[in-house]
């Protein structure tokens, strides 16, 4: 994907970053599918304009404290000009006042392109599965996502570490699988009966035990129910139909991270 003109010397690292607007537009948040040390493409559908000052956080669902950030658009990607391989967006130039703001970023990109060692345990073996739930009421959607795990599974998870993939039909019963037993990740549908994506990301955000737990929205709803599940607390947001790439490279991050 297309980085910063000006900043090709940077390495840049392909992963979805969450991004929070600082400032007082109707933004809730984007995503940036790569970041370097000079800069972020910001995918989003919200108008710019170049030279538009940007201030905004950048963070990993559920794992990265958000770091501070601020910068001006320094070139665009139309819809006109998008495809699904390079979405709408912005380029913006980070911006900073003191060496100790620009330590902060590479911080974190240090953080994504060289993640923690695994620190395996002799006597237990590979560690603890990473643990998925996945609610979701359409049973062709489920099957469509428990082999697309499966694969993922067999080709990036290092070290003999295994996935599981708990499924539930519909919120009331992804809650209660959530009460009983811990999980890494939860891929919630927007609409489900019973107890919709919603009601059931505001209930986990409302319980001191799973709030901190990271959530990954999927929906076809558009900007509309990207809108209200930002709100209710999802950290990321995928549109039907899924674009697997970016669930895997969350995923792989996920697991790069969780001990």
């Amino acid at each position: 994907m297309t980085n910063l003109t000006s900043n090709r010397k940077h390495r840049r690292v392909d992963v979805i970053l969450k991004v929070d607007y600082a400032d007082s537009r109707a933004y809730v948040s984007d995503y940036t599918h790569n970041a370097s040390g000079g800069g972020v493409f910001i995918a989003t559908k919200k108008t710019f304009e170049i030279g538009d000052p940007v201030s905004f956080s950048l963070s990993f669902p559920g794992i990265l404290v958000p770091i501070d950030c601020r910068g001006e658009v320094r070139w665009m990607r139309t819809a006109e000009e998008s495809s699904e391989e390079l979405p709408a967006g912005v380029g913006v130039e980070f911006a900073f006042d003191t060496p100790e703001e620009a330590q902060r970023i590479g911080k974190l990109l240090d953080r994504l392109f060289n993640p923690p060692e695994p620190q395996p345990d002799m006597d237990t073996g590979p560690g603890e599965p990473f643990r998925v739930l996945v609610a979701e009421d359409n049973q062709v959607v489920r099957e469509l996502f428990r082999h697309a795990l499966a694969k993922f599974e067999a080709r990036a998870i290092p070290g003999g570490r295994k996935l599981e993939v708990v499924e539930a039909e519909n919120g009331k019963e992804a809650y209660e699988r959530l009460q009983e037993e811990p999980f890494h990740l939860a891929v919630i549908d927007y609409y489900m009966p019973v107890m919709d994506g919603m009601q059931l990301i505001r209930t986990i955000r409302d319980n001191e035990e799973v709030r901190s737990l990271p959530i990954i929205v999927i929906s076809a709803g558009g900007e509309d129910a990207q809108y209200e599940a930002f709100k209710a607390g999802a950290d990321l947001f995928l549109g039907k139909p899924v674009r697997l790439p970016q669930l895997f490279e969350s995923l792989q991050l996920l697991l790069d991270l969780t001990p």
